[in-house]
């Protein structure tokens, strides 16, 4: 885990940085970045889904999780969701 505490993390954003990757980065209540990772893809299994999986993964080697239902949409290709302690 960063130098960060588990307490500080508050969401994961999960953005399109361009065409075949997502940004995924763990934000703190207090709006910092204190985790960022990258989503690869082939632009022909962009399906929607897979980016939240690859969230899901990022996050849980933080020691997090997020429920599905709880994923925000924040303009065409942003989402966040708020962070559950595993």
């Amino acid at each position: 885990m960063s130098d960060f505490t588990a307490d500080q993390a508050a969401v994961v954003r999960v953005e399109r940085a361009e065409e075949g990757r997502w940004d995924l980065t763990i934000v703190s209540d207090s709006g910092v970045a204190m985790g960022h990772g990258i989503h690869l893809f082939d632009r022909s299994q962009d399906d929607g889904v897979d980016e939240l999986a690859a969230a899901a993964e990022f996050v849980r080697g933080y020691g997090f999780r997020f429920e599905g239902d709880a994923v925000q949409q924040d303009g065409p290709d942003a989402f966040w969701a708020p962070l559950i302690r595993s």
